[in-house]
């Protein structure tokens, strides 16, 4: 352990007088001396150049007044060595060091040297005492200042989770204000639509947009991950799947399969570090013909109810996007009839209700009572229930996805 070569001892006194042990023990310390007054001390405290404290407080000395001189002692990190003087009596003729009783020793404080006995110290013994508490104040020190540090990078740490957190906010925020209204009326098609979000940020988006007066445009797309990444991902792929090029005076829709494609090629060729994939589905609705056809990408397979049949999935051809640079998706199609319930989505929507440990069969959400309930409640009761069964799950720790729905329904 490091030496001291001239120890500075902080004397505090109730009353000024020093036991004769006491200053024979700074005597051959060969220690700086400096002396305060019990009252000067609790005004400003323990000087910060003291490699040790010894506190005198005489029989009057109160525990609450001690506490506070160790723990700012305990603060500037100097080991502190209180000798009351006997009880019931202002005279320092027969000093000692003690323990106060339990009750009184609410400051556990750093460097605090306490017996447990009353007995008259020698100054050989003080001298020990003293040598080893001036001994420790360096390494004490170091301790003080590394846990110093610790808690200021604690702090910075805490810092920045804030404001990422504020940060991860605000983009959801603004992702949210890209969607479209969750309801449309086109003629007698309703769509409805559900947007939950894992986090403050989603790898899900949808969009519905109108691509002339027949025509109507819809999309979902679900990022591989999750975060700000796969949420700037979907922005990009939202974008790109408008479906509507400006040529010339006039403008030219893509087709789905088309534009699935060229999105496709794009994602391979852009060679994204993180998120480089997508699954998708790009649809188009005329209102005139009432038939809808779209093309998908990895996304599950749109499931068509219609009274009286039991529910199905309409199936076609088209792997996610981005693994290859060239793919081909087929193009599927649709002839709404009274009273049909078309329901587009992500994969979140199968997590919610169906087991959710292992593989789901491709078709397993077609068992799901929650399809009855979609038939026979209606589109704003199921998507409500949809809801509330997230909500149940997440109280229970349930590892959530992100959730994306488009329900197309026609009037009976």
């Amino acid at each position: 352990m490091r030496s001291v070569e001239t120890p500075h001892v902080q004397l505090i006194l109730d009353d000024g007088l020093v036991p004769p042990a006491l200053q024979t023990a700074l005597n051959r310390l060969g220690a700086r001396v400096s002396i305060r007054s019990l009252d000067k001390a609790l005004a400003s405290g323990v000087s910060p150049s003291a490699d040790a404290c010894v506190i005198l407080p005489g029989s009057s000395g109160r525990p609450d007044l001690l506490d506070r001189l160790i723990a700012d002692a305990s603060e500037r990190a100097c080991g502190t060595l209180v000798i009351p003087g006997p009880a019931g009596s202002r005279s320092h003729t027969a000093w000692g060091i003690s323990a106060e009783p339990a009750d009184q020793m609410r400051s556990a404080c750093l460097g605090r040297i306490a017996s447990g006995r009353a007995e008259s110290m020698s100054a050989d013994e003080l001298t020990g005492r003293l040598k080893a508490l001036c001994e420790i104040r360096h390494p004490l020190r170091r301790m003080r200042e590394e846990l110093m540090c610790l808690r200021q990078r604690d702090a910075e740490l805490l810092s920045g989770a804030r404001d990422l957190r504020e940060q991860l906010q605000l983009a959801g925020q603004i992702q949210q204000e890209l969607l479209p209204e969750p309801k449309w009326e086109i003629g007698p098609l309703s769509i409805a639509t559900l947007y939950l979000p894992a986090d403050f940020v989603s790898g899900d988006i949808y969009d519905v947009s109108r691509l002339d007066s027949d025509c109507v445009a819809l999309a979902i797309v679900d990022a591989t991950g999750h975060g700000l990444p796969a949420a700037l991902l979907t922005i990009f792929a939202r974008n790109a799947l408008r479906g509507k090029e400006i040529i010339d005076e006039g403008y030219r829709i893509i087709e789905p399969d088309a534009l699935l494609a060229r999105l496709n090629r794009e994602l391979y060729q852009t060679n994204l570090t993180q998120c480089q994939y997508i699954t998708a589905l790009h649809a188009i609705y005329d209102r005139r013909s009432r038939r809808i056809r779209w093309a998908r990408g990895g996304l599950p397979y749109p499931i068509l109810l219609r009274p009286g049949q039991p529910a199905r999935q309409i199936r076609s051809e088209g792997a996610l996007l981005g693994a290859l640079e060239e793919q081909t998706f087929a193009l599927a199609e649709h002839s709404f009839e009274p009273g049909d319930v078309l329901l587009l989505y992500t994969d979140g929507l199968e997590k919610v209700f169906l087991d959710r440990g292992g593989e789901h069969p491709t078709d397993g959400l077609l068992f799901s009572p929650w399809l009855d309930q979609l038939a026979e409640e209606g589109v704003e009761a199921a998507l409500a229930a949809v809801r509330k069964r997230v909500l149940w799950l997440s109280a229970r720790a349930w590892p959530r996805d992100d959730l994306t729905a488009i329900v197309l329904s026609m009037k009976a």
